[in-house]
C-alpha cells in the first residue's frame, strides 16, 4: 500500500509542477492567473477572464491524468461547469519539433500557443455570448423575444 502512496504523492507533485510552468507562461502573457495549488485537494490554477462582459469570470486550469484541461468557472473559487477543453502541451511541442527547429525554439513557441489558446477562448466566448443576446436568447436557448398567442392559460380554464 505503501508504494501507491508514494505514487499519488508523486503524480500530485508532478501535477503542481506542470500547473507553475502553465502559471508562469501565463503571467507573462499578461493574463491575470490566480493559483489554487497549495490550498486545495485537487490543484488548479484560476485565469481571469480579460473580458468583464463574460458570464463568468474566467477558466480553471487542472490536470486529469497525463493531460491538462480548462473548464469555464464562474467565480475564483467555485467549481467549473461546462465541456472540459484539452491543453495538449506535449502534442503542441512535438509538432514543433518535427518541423526540425531546436527544443529551446519549440518551448518558446509552445508557450506562445498557449497564451493564444488562452486569449482565443476568452474572445470566442465573448463573441459567442454577444451573437446570443443580439439573437434574443438567453443562455439556455430559450427565446427571450416572444410573439402570437399564448396558449397556456387557456389549456388550465377548459377542465
Amino acid at each position: 500500500m505503501k508504494q501507491f502512496l508514494e505514487f499519488i504523492d508523486r503524480k500530485q507533485r508532478e501535477s503542481k509542477t506542470h500547473l507553475k510552468l502553465i502559471e508562469k507562461c501565463l503571467i507573462k502573457g499578461g493574463l491575470n492567473v490566480y493559483s489554487h495549488l497549495e490550498d486545495s485537494d485537487d490543484p488548479y490554477i484560476f485565469v481571469k477572464s480579460p473580458n468583464h462582459k463574460l458570464s463568468f469570470d474566467g477558466i480553471r486550469i487542472y490536470e486529469i491524468g497525463d493531460m491538462v484541461a480548462y473548464r469555464i468557472q464562474k467565480e475564483e473559487k467555485t467549481q467549473p461547469f461546462g465541456t472540459s477543453y484539452w491543453l495538449d502541451v506535449e502534442d503542441m511541442f512535438n509538432d514543433f519539433m518535427s518541423e526540425n527547429i531546436k527544443e529551446e525554439d519549440a518551448g518558446k513557441q509552445v508557450i506562445e500557443s498557449i497564451i493564444d489558446e488562452v486569449k482565443k477562448f476568452f474572445s470566442r466566448s465573448s463573441k459567442a455570448e454577444e451573437e446570443i443576446r443580439d439573437s434574443g436568447q438567453d443562455g439556455t436557448g430559450l427565446i427571450i423575444k416572444t410573439g402570437g398567442t399564448d396558449y397556456s392559460t387557456t389549456v388550465l380554464n377548459r377542465v
